[in-house]
């Protein structure tokens, strides 16, 4: 595996902003490759573990040899651009699904279908991850979260729009995630998902729904990488 870091001069933030970028082994560019758009890109990385995983699932044929794209987020700016009513998180939207997309288009041997591009991300980083794919629905065709930070109002925005492709969606849950510390207060998590479930049958989706108990931290996030990648790609 290679990790190359990638900085990336943003014309919609206005900031210079690192991409780290994981290739398989077998990478060639006579062939094209599904991607993998990962959000907290450096916690997935040291707390994930995830690139040693893709080595090895990648290495066992349990996966297709595909990229990833770890986003790091400054934690200072993390609510502002990943959450919708955050001032950044249009901008960084953009930035996502235009600049970085472009990007990897551009400098890699990249499958270009929606469906071979997936969103991945935690907490939050699941929340951007949703809403980016809805907004960019020929951009991206799967979506992966694992305890998405959802909340009713959250939760209604999703039950207003409309579908316009069909999408694949992974949500992951733990038991305990009943009072989850956030910006905004207490959240339980286990009633929005459910709530995000129900609705997400309703629209064009292809809906994966998990549980596992455990609370809101990444060593449950981390043990259940597998399960989410074979969902997505197995």
């Amino acid at each position: 595996m290679a990790l190359e870091e990638i900085i990336l001069d943003s014309r919609h933030l206005g900031t210079p902003e690192k991409l780290i970028v994981y290739t398989p082994e077998r990478y060639s560019p006579l062939y094209s490759y599904p991607v993998l758009y990962v959000q907290d890109g450096d916690d997935y990385l040291a707390m994930g573990r995830m690139a040693t995983l893709l080595d090895r699932m990648i290495g066992e044929k349990e996966l297709p040899d595909l990229l990833a794209v770890f986003l790091p987020v400054d934690k200072e700016k993390r609510q502002n651009r990943y959450h919708p009513d955050g001032r950044e998180h249009v901008a960084y939207r953009r930035f996502l699904a235009e600049e970085v997309v472009s990007y990897m288009d551009t400098h890699y041997s990249t499958e270009t279908l929606g469906n071979a591009r997936t969103l991945i991300g935690e907490s939050l980083g699941g929340v951007v991850s949703l809403f980016t794919a809805l907004a960019y629905p020929h951009t991206f065709g799967q979506i992966a979260c694992q305890s998405i930070a959802m909340d009713a109002q959250l939760n209604r925005r999703v039950a207003e729009m409309a579908f316009e492709v069909p999408y694949t969606i992974y949500l992951e849950i733990g038991t305990w995630e009943t009072a989850v510390s956030s910006a905004r207060g207490p959240l339980d998590l286990v009633a929005a998902n459910e709530e995000l479930r129900d609705i997400l049958k309703t629209k064009m989706a292809t809906l994966v729904y998990e549980t596992f108990e455990g609370d809101h931290t990444w060593g449950y996030w981390q043990a259940n990488l597998p399960r989410m990648l074979r969902a997505l790609f197995g």
